[in-house]
């Protein structure tokens, strides 16, 4: 009372600073809270905005993985299936298709089981090609699989014939070595390096015409009533799936 009676304007002044000074520490007070209450908000953003980099980056992984391998087998199969049917659409034979179920343990496979038998309509002796050209015979059979002899082996015996010279001879495989031998061509016979070999038809066993590889190496003496040819198979033996048993 005394100051407001010294001084009538001085609570007036007084007011006004503190009211301003207030107000300041109010703004100040407010802009503080928001920027903590941006702070916390920027931290759960960027806590979720990790979370669903993390899920992203698991999807893209599963992506890449199904890309790599599920959807490249997908295609890759289809491929093949595509092109044993355009071959199967072009033989005058009629074809089981089967796929190989196992192979024998070994370093080249000589015996390879299909997942068709009796009961399919396999019967032993049935020759087996693949769109390559000839894999070999069934040479046993049960309920629901088979065995099937490739001409990679040693037992294996074919009738063929040069395709180039028509000179016939025997087709046997050579086991480990993963190549073929013709027998008894003789030496007057012409054959080259890259003459095609097919079946002769000859004997009944197997059908005329199938591709069986190409002479790959001549050993000629005239010592010798016979020469030594080697023949590559056409069929690669290591990357069998798909098959045709020819049936009668």
């Amino acid at each position: 009372m005394l100051i407001s009676g010294y001084k009538k304007d001085l609570p007036s002044q007084i007011r006004e600073k503190s009211y301003s000074a207030i107000g300041y520490i109010q703004q100040v007070a407010f802009e503080v809270r928001e920027s903590i209450k941006e702070g916390i908000g920027n931290i759960y953003e960027a806590k979720k905005l990790r979370e669903e980099n993390r899920l992203l980056k698991i999807e893209i992984d599963k992506l890449l993985y199904e890309k790599k391998n599920y959807f490249q087998e997908i295609l890759s199969s289809y491929q093949r299936l595509e092109r044993l049917l355009e071959f199967k659409q072009k033989q005058v034979y009629s074809l089981l298709p089967v796929r190989v179920i196992s192979y024998t343990p070994s370093i080249y496979f000589e015996v390879v089981f299909i997942g068709k038998g009796s009961k399919e309509g396999v019967e032993r002796g049935m020759t087996v090609v693949h769109p390559q050209g000839l894999v070999g015979k069934v040479m046993e059979v049960y309920p629901h699989q088979a065995k099937v002899l490739l001409i990679i082996d040693k037992r294996s015996k074919v009738g063929v014939r040069i395709q180039r010279t028509r000179d016939i001879a025997i087709l046997q495989g050579k086991g480990e070595e993963g190549v073929c031998e013709l027998k008894y061509l003789l030496n007057t016979a012409s054959v080259k390096i890259g003459d095609e070999v097919v079946t002769s038809g000859l004997g009944k066993l197997f059908p005329e015409g199938i591709l069986v590889g190409e002479v790959s190496q001549v050993k000629r003496d005239p010592n010798r009533l016979f020469q030594e040819v080697k023949v590559t198979p056409a069929v690669d033996f290591g990357k069998l799936e798909e098959l045709f048993v020819i049936k009668r």
